[in-house]
């Protein structure tokens, strides 16, 4: 009999959500700007699951503020607010409820000030590598944004295009080249803004100052999968330094990719074709951790 795991992280890999029906009209809500750059360093020395406690129920309590109503709001655990006390981790957290909470953080000053984010896939990788990532068989965890294509043939076509959009808006924050768009983008703490237009109640953007934009050199060798030992290239397998180790990452094979999601999987993979922003299977979990402080000019 199959493995439930392995059908699971199957299904996590293929899925495609139907879009919920939105025939109101478009409404779009401006995040706050943030002006003052996050500094996410290299490592960082632990991290800890999200969970219903003090701090968890207030950020999420805060997102839904926001995002109620779309794919990106959180369920409150019982409904309940016990001070002090946790009723345990967070499940079902897919990437479009990682990307509520950035944007949450960025926009309010409160949790700005405190200084605890999602974890970016190096870090997720590097703690992994020293055995310090909380029991990480116990769990998938959508790590990032993966902007291979704005075809509208491909997955999440909208989703991509806005993204796309919005990179190209704040293209000279980012130091990003007309070329450089067009390039296939591992995209780190990407925002979300509600927009009611979106198959899912609410978009992805760029927040300059927290958003981070890179360019891995294996997001160009699609259509095979790779063995690896550790994703050093900012979340991701060096591309010389594939072909060793026993685990996998597992690339799309389409030629029409669009937007999809870099997922680490409970048996230590990394998909990076991940094609659902949503996702209905209750086993996947966020990393926060402690980030830099930004130095006081």
């Amino acid at each position: 009999m199959p493995n439930p795991r392995f059908l699971q992280t199957a299904e996590r890999w293929m899925n495609q959500e139907l879009p919920e029906d939105r025939s109101r009209n478009p409404a779009r809500q401006k995040p706050t700007s943030t002006n003052v750059p996050t500094q996410f360093p290299t490592n960082v020395d632990n991290s800890f699951l999200l969970e219903y406690d003090d701090f968890g129920r207030e950020l999420i309590a805060k997102s839904n503020e926001k995002f109620k109503g779309t794919k990106a709001e959180i369920p409150i655990k019982n409904g309940g607010f016990l001070r002090g006390k946790s009723e345990g981790e967070v499940p079902n957290m897919y990437v479009l409820k990682r990307l509520s909470l950035i944007s949450t953080i960025a926009n309010d000053s409160q949790l700005r000030s405190g200084n605890m984010w999602p974890i970016t896939p190096l870090q997720s990788e590097l703690l992994f590598k020293d055995g310090k990532l909380p029991k990480p068989s116990s769990y998938w965890e959508d790590l990032g944004l993966l902007l291979y294509d704005t075809n509208p043939n491909g997955f999440n076509p909208k989703e991509a295009r806005s993204l796309y959009d919005s990179l190209a808006k704040h293209k000279g924050e980012f130091g990003l080249s007309q070329s450089d768009l067009s390039s296939r983008l591992l995209v780190v703490n990407a925002g979300l803004e509600v927009d009611a237009s979106m198959p899912h109640g609410a978009r992805p953007i760029a927040i300059p100052g927290v958003t981070q934009i890179y360019h891995p050199q294996i997001l160009e060798k699609t259509g095979s999968n790779y063995k690896f030992e550790y994703g050093l290239d900012n979340g991701v397998p060096k591309v010389d330094e594939i072909g060793k180790g026993n685990r996998t990452i597992y690339m799309p094979s389409e030629k029409e990719i669009g937007l999809r999601v870099l997922i680490r999987d409970w048996y230590s993979g990394l998909y990076a074709g991940g094609r659902g922003l949503v996702y209905s299977n209750a086993g996947g979990r966020v990393n926060f951790a402690p980030q830099a402080r930004t130095p006081k000019k």
